[in-house]
């Protein structure tokens, strides 16, 4: 797609590890959200009978680990996919003498299970598995184990967990707090735009868009391009598209616009605004014109959406677009290796990967990529094998970790550089050219990731924010009235936690923010 000039304030933070040039977040959902609205849902469980591991890509060398003499590690995470990384590699374990057990909770049900251990001190859990934006709390109140001391130990084969092969966002601000590392990241969300690429090269559709339009058709640029492009892919059944007699409606675009992380999806539009959460004063930026503007290009998009798009989540989302219903969602990064796997996608060698759209400010088109969810591994401060624990966690965050991003049996995403440099580990794929399409479209979409807000009551601010925008999705609250609501809301969380104290901690956010070239 076309670029439209650097924009230092626009670079993108992961840019810093790939040497790519961006052109011009948010949590989890509260306890209280509910389960159906869930992120990357469970394809499988931990739990299940015992599944395949990857194939051992022998990338991270290893010799023998250390002898933790036959401890139990027991494990926490939200259920499904993403804990199966504990089976495939229970082998390695077996051989440093740990038998790992895990515990699957529902996606919502994290932070409520974690806080009511930490809080009752009950030691129930020696590595915690969790998303990034509670490590504010969870490390500000000592509930996490600061783990330099473990990374720094000899032999480094054994203890390194390599962190500087980690993208710089996930490093810096999703695995430290307060410049002390405590947790590592052994899942890269981030949003990207997926898109129909055979839809948008046929030369019936491009000389139709040009006849409409005068411009010509191409993955859009900014979310107005969104809007225009989306409708005209709209068509009903009966109608032809790229010379094809449709026989179902089909629709220009789609998003996730259930109530849970809908929020994100809002975020993706506001950020590239080159706004923040709040400004210096801990004022809330929520509620600005450009808010309401992102918001209602939000509420008018889903005129080229199906029609139950607000029931749609993780999965309905991704199956709108690999079954071949929509011509382009913004999603996360591991879609299009669900879209490569013929047993599930109609739509096999048809998808690309691009940047999610952006705002034009000031003549230069900023985009930026709401990064919801994610995922860190840490070891419970009241862990009594303290040492086993780090292992398990760093084996999976490190030695296997290019396993657990490259197969589609789990919804991990890549976090690290190496991750991205080794097509060949992406055997869904047709070929190995395929697969370094899909990894060369992460590296710019990624470039534009924009972080989530990480501090303390970052739940309770992501949760009012969605409940709102889920709201003028409905049609229930004018974007304005809904982001004055949420501004409101958000005064008032800053003031039961403490104005001084989160400004501060805002403050010091903002300063990893400007560190890793976010905002000058």
């Amino acid at each position: 797609m076309a670029h439209s000039g650097r924009n230092r304030a626009a670079v993108g933070l992961i840019a810093i590890a790939l040497g790519v040039t961006a052109c011009g977040g948010s949590t989890g959902p509260s306890a209280s959200t509910a389960a159906s609205a869930s992120a990357p849902p469970a394809a499988a469980s931990a739990s299940a009978p015992a599944a395949a591991a990857p194939k051992t890509l022998d990338v991270v060398k290893w010799d023998s680990p250390p002898s933790f003499g036959n401890v139990t590690i027991n494990v926490v995470g939200d259920a499904g996919q993403n804990l199966l990384p504990y089976q495939f590699w229970k082998d390695d374990f077996a051989k440093a003498g740990i038998t790992t057990k895990v515990t699957e909770v529902p996606f919502d049900g994290v932070y409520e299970k974690l806080k009511t251990e930490f809080v009752a001190g009950t030691g129930a859990f020696d590595v915690v598995t969790f998303y990034p934006s509670y490590i504010g709390d969870f490390a500000s109140n000592g509930y996490l184990e600061p783990l330099d001391s473990y990374m720094a130990k000899q032999p480094a084969a054994v203890w390194d967990p390599n962190q500087q092969d980690v993208l710089p966002v996930y490093r810096e601000l999703y695995d430290k707090w307060a410049g002390k590392t405590y947790a590592l990241t052994i899942d890269g969300d981030a949003h990207v735009m997926v898109y129909r690429n055979d839809l948008f090269t046929n030369p019936d559709e491009q000389a139709a868009y040009k006849a409409k339009y005068g411009t010509q058709l191409k993955p859009p640029e900014t979310w107005a391009d969104w809007l225009q492009v989306g409708a005209f892919f709209t068509r009903k059944s009966g109608e032809k598209l790229a010379g094809q007699t449709l026989d179902h409606d089909f629709y220009g675009s789609a998003e996730f616009a259930k109530r849970g992380f809908s929020y994100a999806w809002f975020v993706d539009r506001w950020s590239s605004s080159g706004q923040l959460y709040f400004d210096n004063k801990m004022t809330p930026q929520i509620n600005t014109p450009e808010a309401v503007a992102a918001l209602q290009n939000f509420v008018d998009s889903l005129k080229s959406a199906p029609p139950d798009v607000r029931a749609y989540g993780y999965d309905e989302l991704k199956d709108a677009l690999i079954k071949g219903n929509v011509a382009m969602v913004v999603q996360w990064t591991d879609v299009p290796k669900k879209g490569a796997d013929p047993s599930v996608s109609s739509v096999v060698g048809k998808l690309a990967v691009g940047r999610v759209p952006g705002t034009n400010v000031g003549g230069q088109v900023i985009h930026r990529g709401a990064m919801p969810v994610g995922r860190v591994v840490a070891v419970a401060a009241d862990s009594k094998n303290k040492d086993a624990a780090y292992w398990v966690a760093k084996h999976v965050a490190y030695d296997r970790s290019l396993e657990d991003v490259s197969t589609p049996l789990t919804g991990l995403d890549p976090y690290r550089t190496s991750q991205l440099g080794h097509p060949e580990a992406y055997t869904m794929f047709a070929d190995k050219a395929g697969a370094q399409t899909y990894l060369d479209g992460l590296k710019i979409a990624l470039a534009d990731g924009f972080p989530e807000i990480l501090i303390p009551g970052a739940a309770q601010y992501d949760d009012i924010l969605d409940l709102h925008v889920s709201k003028a999705l409905a049609g229930e609250e004018t974007p304005q009235v809904a982001l004055d609501t949420v501004a409101a809301e958000w005064n008032k969380i800053t003031d039961n936690l403490g104005r001084d104290k989160q400004t501060q901690l805002w403050l010091s956010a903002l300063a990893g923010y400007r560190s890793l070239g976010l905002i000058k």
